[in-house]
């Protein structure tokens, strides 16, 4: 016999669950709640219905597998109906036996669904207004239905009452934060910062990370714009607003030196940016891949990233040495410039072990012909250690803080 669900501890699960973020997530918690309701209940047929102005839309549905008798979206007119019934409380929401209790006489629907017995209550949003109802119902006669059963679906009606109310309140904040980036984008707030890359030897410039930065007073730090812009879908206008900044950055810093850019591989396989710079301009651009996860397909990548190379743009490993991925970046990619992530660089004169990977590194990337960008350089200490591992580029607070462009135009 199948093992009943433990319905406490699945309430349990779903009620220290984050909120759902999508209608999918939404659709698969309901869904889930449902069911359990129903096989505790061992009933046929259960169902969340929602009130549409006049009608009423069966929104989530869960069947047994031999009684498909409700199509999830499925609608129809809301007056009169078996819910609406239920909710304005002409109907009992315990009937255990529908004929005994003269309910099959009073619902027109019972005529073509044959419900037997039903536990049936209005799910009712925390302002008073009634989303709908939750129905849990069976083809058989159910004498053993009582108060316990009706009070199990009222405290799962109430939880997916919870549910949706946090769904309408996350989609209508994504609306809001969705706004805030497409003003931003308007006002032309998202400014570029230069921090420069400097030859380990005598700390001369070579070229310049551009760093995103906003000009509102607005709560929001640059970071948290690109994880909102990546959530909802506006991560490509964000990365082409930065390519295109780019352009001004490069008329205006040291012609002498290149200019890096943060992409992600997503970026680059949605948006074509191999027109956006003169030859002159492209080969003074290098492309920093910022991406911590792995990537599905390489090949398809590298197919992206030919044109812009063979343009004469040059491709960097961000963070390298701190993860597998990374490693495998490295690899399948065959980068210009490894950046080796600052917690290497980090008390890296006082530690044995960074020490010895990141000359590791070194000795890689010269068999490799890559140059190697040391990160987060914040001491002499750090810096000293560096320049005798024979390390030759870095950036960091020590050398420079990220400032406007006009700080170093020449």
């Amino acid at each position: 016999m199948e093992k009943r669900p433990d319905v406490a501890r699945q309430l349990a699960e779903v009620i220290n669950e984050p909120a759902p973020k999508s209608p999918e997530t939404l659709k698969t918690a309901i869904s889930s709640l449902i069911r359990s309701v129903r096989d505790r209940l061992d009933m046929d047929v259960g169902f969340l219905s929602e009130f549409s102005q006049d009608q009423r839309v069966f929104r989530f549905v869960d069947c047994a597998s031999d009684a498909n008798l409700v199509s999830e979206d499925s609608c129809g007119p809301l007056k009169d109906s078996f819910c609406e019934m239920i909710a304005d409380g002409r109907l009992k929401q315990l009937v255990p036996d529908t004929e005994s209790s003269g309910e099959t006489d009073l619902v027109p629907e019972f005529t073509t669904i044959p419900v037997k017995s039903h536990v049936s209550v209005p799910v009712v949003l925390s302002d008073g207004h009634t989303f709908g109802t939750f129905c849990i119902f069976s083809r058989q006669v159910k004498p053993k239905l009582n108060n316990r059963s009706l009070m199990l679906v009222r405290v799962f009606a109430d939880v997916i009452a919870a549910l949706i109310e946090d769904a309408r309140k996350g989609s209508e904040e994504n609306r809001q934060r969705q706004e805030v980036i497409l003003d931003i984008l308007e006002r032309d707030e998202l400014l570029l910062h230069a921090q420069p890359i400097c030859a380990l030897t005598d700390r001369s410039v070579q070229g310049f990370e551009l760093l995103a930065r906003l000009s509102t007073d607005l709560d929001l730090s640059p970071a948290q714009l690109f994880i909102d812009a990546d959530r909802l879908g506006l991560s490509s206008a964000i990365g082409l607003r930065v390519v295109e900044k780019s352009k001004e950055a490069l008329a205006r810093l040291p012609a002498n030196a290149y200019v890096s850019i943060n992409v992600t591989p997503a970026f680059l396989l949605q948006c074509d940016i191999s027109g956006i710079y003169t030859p002159e301009e492209a080969r003074r651009i290098v492309l920093e891949l910022t991406e911590h996860e792995e990537i599905p397909d390489y090949d398809v990548l590298n197919a992206r990233l030919k044109p812009l190379r063979d343009a004469g743009m040059r491709l960097a490993i961000d963070d390298a040495g701190a993860g597998y991925a990374s490693m495998r970046h490295i690899l399948l990619l065959s980068p210009d410039m490894l950046k080796l992530d600052m917690s290497l660089i980090r008390d890296i004169d006082q530690d044995r072990d960074k020490q010895s990977l990141v000359a590791a590194l070194r000795g890689f990337a010269e068999v490799q012909g890559y140059k190697v960008v040391a990160e987060g350089i914040e001491t002499e200490a750090e810096l000293a250690e560096l320049q005798t591992l024979s390390i030759g580029f870095g950036q960091g607070y020590l050398l420079s803080r990220p400032q406007p462009l006009a700080t170093f135009e020449s």
